[in-house]
């Protein structure tokens, strides 16, 4: 284990807010804490195992580093797209059916990828922690790696030895780390999908998007919100130890300003499935772990739209641009 200062702004002091051991994965016992640093407020593990020990404290299946078959890949955006329409309450009769759909309720969240493409907007896409390249978290396979070569050319940075094996076979350009891309290559559009709260120094990842995107380029950020309705109730629900940082919305935001990318939007949401887990896992009273049927999970996910909207949300999605040069003009870029 390795004892670090906070860093955003290298303060040593910290205090306590929460301990808690891997009750999600159960891949050890032991206790880890998270700490506030007292200079900037900034929250991280702390102490944590270090970049040659993490690994053990992964699960084998954690990461969608795997290359699903075809059927899977259309089976589960069907689900998605069945959970999350009116006729969903339809399966409220089939108790498995149901339970399967409810897991897979959540808001529609704009995705930026898309948006940024569909705008008009050049410039090559780089995933940082892509995976497989066929999925791509929350917004499922349409705006993964591979389904995003028809929009432009794509790249992506994955730790996973077999994960880069497929990409290469596919014809994907992929990096093990941030010192493996080239200083030369520059984007249009860098992703971080729920990777940024493992990384060891997420100082480093912002310095490396400041100097890889092109000017008004951007830098898609989602990770859990450490100011969401799940965490305020209870501190401990985290993910621990993988999860390295607990970032607030005006973390992120401040650690770009550092590196002269400005805010765009800050997009907070939650779904009900991430209650009835934490239950299950024992992070959240046991009474949410019933909450599994179709039909509460759509009258939850009403009930938690007000909290989404004041920035309560579990989890974040932040958009932040890098600068353009004075008198520059917005426009493909």
């Amino acid at each position: 284990m390795e004892y670090v200062s906070c860093d955003y702004c290298g303060c040593a002091e910290s205090g306590v807010v929460a301990r808690q051991t891997d009750l999600l994965h159960r891949t050890t016992d032991e206790v880890f804490s998270i700490v506030r640093c007292a200079g900037c407020g900034l929250h991280y593990t702390n102490p944590r195992p270090g970049p040659d020990e993490i690994g053990r404290y992964y699960a084998t299946d954690y990461a969608f580093h795997a290359s699903p078959p075809a059927w899977r890949r259309w089976a589960d955006r069907a689900l998605d797209i069945w959970a999350n329409s009116p006729l969903a309450g339809l399966a409220r009769v089939l108790s498995p059916v149901a339970r399967r759909l409810a897991a897979r309720v959540r808001p529609m969240v704009g995705d930026p990828v898309l948006e940024y493409y569909r705008s008009g907007r050049e410039g090559t896409f780089l995933d940082i922690g892509c995976g497989s390249g066929w999925h791509a978290h929350y917004w499922g396979g349409q705006s993964a790696v591979l389904a995003l070569r028809k929009r432009a050319a794509v790249a992506g940075v994955e730790v996973s030895d077999a994960a880069r094996a497929s990409l290469s076979e596919s014809g994907v350009r992929c990096w093990a780390t941030l010192a493996a891309v080239p200083d030369s290559e520059i984007f249009g559009l860098i992703r971080m999908n729920w990777s940024l709260e493992h990384v060891h120094a997420p100082n480093a990842y912002f310095s490396f998007m400041a100097s890889h995107l092109k000017p008004g380029g951007r830098a898609i950020i989602a990770v859990p919100n450490y100011d969401g309705l799940i965490y305020r109730l209870a501190p401990d629900c985290v993910e621990l130890p993988v999860h390295l940082y607990h970032f607030r919305p005006k973390d992120i935001l401040a650690y770009g300003a550092r590196h002269g990318l400005r805010g765009i939007s800050v997009t907070t949401f939650s779904y009900p499935e991430m209650f009835r887990a934490a239950a299950a896992a024992g992070l959240w009273p046991s009474a949410f772990s019933s909450c599994s049927g179709i039909v509460a999970a759509k009258e939850m996910l009403r009930t938690l739209a007000p909290f989404d909207q004041a920035g309560w949300g579990n989890d974040m999605v932040v958009v932040l641009e890098k600068s353009l040069p004075p008198g520059a003009v917005s426009g493909s870029a």
